[in-house]
């Protein structure tokens, strides 16, 4: 009779498969899950950051209350000024009446019954995401 105890050779490349097999389908069904899990934080980050700029371009208006100096502040391309790092997508004036809608690129049209100035800004940040906001002046 023979003592066997232990296990052959065999076997423990059998299992050191098994597992690896294991090992990479576990790896591959979970792998860009946890890769990707801080994307919604950055993507947060940012929109946060740009809405910081939205909110400093308002609290100038509150102060100056006046849409030339504005949109002359706000200016056209990429900025890194005061207001925070963006790029200008829209920057003019806008006339809303009864009848229609009309942009006008460079100039304020004449406010009177027919309808009202208003400046439109619209900007982005690098990582695409845009926000409109409306100004008049008070």
């Amino acid at each position: 009779m023979s003592n066997k105890r232990g296990f052959t050779l065999i076997e423990i490349i059998i299992v050191l498969v098994v597992f690896a097999i294991l090992a990479t389908m576990v790896v591959s069904y979970t792998g860009t899950s946890v890769t990707e899990s801080g994307r919604p934080l950055i993507t947060l980050k940012d929109d946060m950051a740009l809405q910081g700029v939205i909110e400093n371009i308002c609290a100038a208006m509150d102060a100056n209350n006046n849409l030339a100096a504005l949109r002359t502040t706000v200016g056209t391309g990429s900025k890194n000024n005061g207001y925070g790092v963006y790029t200008v997508i829209h920057n003019g004036y806008i006339k809303f009446n009864t009848t229609n809608y009309n942009e006008e690129a460079d100039t304020a049209g004449s406010t009177g019954n027919d309808g009202m100035d208003v400046l439109k800004i619209s900007i982005k940040d690098a990582s695409g995401l845009i926000l409109t906001d409306f100004f008049v002046e008070r």
